[in-house]
């Protein structure tokens, strides 16, 4: 009998902080690993827009992602999937 194979698994953490500075909300720190990715199609926009992505596409049984926003005072952001 042959054994079958593990199915593959997906794995990603993704965190993105700003806080008020300058008279406008600016990135303070942006980490991405695994498949979780944040994108934000306007640089400048405020409030910060932030696009959060799954690069294996959707999810299954034993998938793991962990996302992590931080929004400081005064601070706003638009965060969408």
């Amino acid at each position: 009998m042959t054994s079958v194979p593990p199915a593959q698994r997906v794995a990603g953490v993704a965190r993105l902080a700003c806080d008020w500075n300058g008279g406008r909300t600016r990135l303070r720190r942006l980490y991405q690993d695994g498949s979780a990715k944040i994108r934000m199609p306007a640089v400048s926009a405020d409030p910060l827009e932030a696009v959060l992505i799954n690069t294996a596409g959707g999810l299954t049984g034993g998938d793991r992602l962990a996302w992590e926003v931080d929004v400081g005072a005064g601070a706003s952001a638009t965060i969408t999937t």
